[in-house]
């Protein structure tokens, strides 16, 4: 057998003391960062969760807004005469059209988030904006040719008043 040698041991067990702690520390020190990843995790995916809340309130806003056009667009089709009530009815109708569409364009213009969705709705509020001003203006042209329509017939019914009177004899010999 060999001798034992007491700072050979002595060396062995500081060694492995060392090392046992160091190993300790550094499985500690591991576990605490798997704790500190998953609440890092937790706060990411909250943010993220907050994110896409706040996106689909702002879409959920942004589908209301062009629900109410179409409904109000359905409405302003339904009138065909040409009135003072009918007239009014629909320049009521084009200012709400035209007040949601501005609503839209607010909030498109306050998301920064770029996404075809947006591009999407950037799109729609384009077109329906045109149509309501194509609407708006093919209502002020019915209004004017219904005023024409008015006029022609007022000077039709003065002929055929000036006719009658001149066949009868009023302005005759």
């Amino acid at each position: 057998m060999k001798p034992i040698n007491a700072t050979e041991i002595r060396n062995s067990y500081t060694k492995f003391i060392l090392h046992f702690v160091f190993l300790s520390l550094f499985s500690i020190f591991c576990i605490y960062l798997f704790f500190a990843a998953s609440d890092y995790e937790y706060i990411l995916l909250d943010k993220k969760v907050k994110e896409t809340e706040k996106l689909s309130y702002l879409r959920k806003d942004i589908n209301t807004n062009f629900d109410l056009i179409l409904v109000r667009l359905k409405e302003l089709a339904q009138y065909r005469d040409y009135n003072a009530n009918e007239m009014s009815k629909q320049s009521i109708l084009l200012g709400d059209i035209q007040t949601a569409n501005n609503r839209i364009k607010d909030l498109i213009v306050k998301e920064t988030i770029p996404g075809l969705s947006f591009d999407l709705y950037r799109k729609l509020n384009n077109n329906v904006g045109a149509m309501a001003d194509l609407q708006d203006s093919l209502i002020q042209s019915r209004g004017d040719i219904q005023r024409y329509k008015e006029r022609i017939n007022d000077c039709q019914r003065a002929n055929q008043s000036a006719a009658k009177k001149i066949r009868n004899g009023i302005y005759g010999r």
